[in-house]
C-alpha cells in the first residue's frame, strides 16, 4: 500500500509539473507567468521527493519507527514558494511576506526535530512548531488579508477562499503527524503515507489550479470598473 501511494504521488505531481511549465512557456502575460513558474516548481519539487522515496531513500528507521526526513526537506523548499505564490496574488508587503515564510521555515525546522527526536521530547518540539504555525495563521488571517483586501477590495471573497483551502489543507498536516507513529500510532504506515500523499497532491497541484483561477477572478475584478468607466466616457 505505501509504495503503491508513493507512486501515486510521483506520477501526480510530475503530471501537474508538466501542466504548469506548458503553461508558463504560453502564459499570455507575465502575472500568468509568474504564477505557473512557481506552481511548476513546487510541484517539481515535489516530485522529486516521491521519486526519492520510490526508490527507497530520504528514509531512516529512527528510535524505533519510520521516518521520511526527505519530507522535510521537500516542504522547507515546497511551503515557502506556496507562501511567495500567496504574497503574489495579495500584493503582499516585503515585511509580512518574509515573516510568514520565516515563520513556515521555522514551523518545518521544528516539525523535523520533533520527528527526530526521542518520545516524550518529541512532543515538545511539535507543541513548538505548532506554534509557529499558529503565528503564520495570525498573519495570514490578520496582516495577508488586510493588505490583500486594501489592494483589491473587490477581491475579498477569491482571498477568503485562498486562505480557507490553504489553511485547511495546511492545518490537516499536523493532525496527520500526531496520528501517525511519529505521534500517538493511531494510523498504520499505509495510512500515513496515504494521508501525506493526498494532501500533497491538494495542496500542491489542486492549490496550484486554484491559485490560476483566482488570478483570473482578481484580473476581472480590475477590468470590470475599467470598462464601466470607459462605458461613462463613451
Amino acid at each position: 500500500m505505501t509504495q503503491t501511494w508513493l507512486t501515486i504521488g510521483c506520477v501526480g505531481m510530475t503530471l501537474g509539473a508538466i501542466a504548469f511549465g506548458f503553461g508558463a512557456n504560453n502564459a499570455k502575460n507575465e502575472a500568468w507567468r509568474i504564477v505557473y513558474t512557481i506552481n511548476f516548481f513546487i510541484a517539481a519539487i515535489a516530485a522529486s521527493l516521491y521519486l526519492a522515496m520510490v526508490l527507497g531513500q530520504g528514509f531512516n528507521i529512527i528510535y524505533g519507527r519510520p521516518t521520511y526526513w526527505v519530507r522535510y526537506v521537500t516542504w522547507a523548499l515546497s511551503t515557502p514558494l506556496t507562501l511567495i505564490l500567496l504574497s503574489f496574488l495579495g500584493s503582499t508587503s516585503l515585511p509580512i511576506a518574509a515573516s510568514m515564510v520565516g515563520a513556515d521555515i521555522y514551523m518545518i525546522a521544528t516539525g523535523f526535530v520533533a520527528a527526530i527526536s526521542p518520545k516524550p521530547t518529541s512532543y515538545i518540539w511539535y507543541a513548538v512548531s505548532c506554534g509557529a504555525y499558529l503565528g503564520l495563521v495570525y498573519l495570514l488571517l490578520h496582516h495577508y488579508r488586510k493588505e490583500a483586501e486594501q489592494q483589491n477590495p473587490r477581491g475579498r471573497k477569491v482571498f477568503y477562499r485562498l486562505l480557507t483551502v490553504h489553511l485547511l489543507l495546511w492545518t490537516a498536516y499536523p493532525i496527520v503527524w500526531i496520528l501517525a507513529k511519529t505521534g500517538y500510532s493511531v494510523i498504520d504506515s499505509g495510512l500515513e503515507t496515504m494521508s501525506y500523499t493526498l494532501l500533497d497532491l491538494a495542496a500542491k497541484v489542486g492549490f496550484g489550479f486554484l491559485s490560476l483561477s483566482s488570478l483570473r477572478q482578481l484580473e476581472q475584478t480590475i477590468e470590470t470598473p475599467q470598462r464601466s468607466q470607459e462605458r461613462v466616457l463613451r
